[in-house]
């Protein structure tokens, strides 16, 4: 949580460098993204696509033991 001019702000959506989702999808290392709501998915980045036009939010396809899994990472 962070103070900002005397009210409590909560951030529960993590935030990503979006070169560091590339930087991992173009090596193929094995990565842990936090969800929102707190749960952790592991495995390769297998894609990233625009979630809307912002470019600060993507549906990044995430790949482990033959299952694929589309989840919602924000990115700055």
């Amino acid at each position: 949580m962070t103070t900002l001019h005397g009210m409590v702000v909560d951030n529960k959506v993590p935030v990503y460098s979006f070169s560091w989702l590339c930087d991992n999808m173009q090596q193929r290392n094995r990565v842990v993204i936090r969800l929102h709501d707190g749960n952790m998915i592991r495995g390769l980045i297998n894609g990233i696509r625009p979630e809307d036009g912002s470019g600060r939010h993507w549906l990044v396809t995430m790949y482990d033991n033959n299952t694929y899994n589309e989840v919602y990472v924000r990115a700055e």
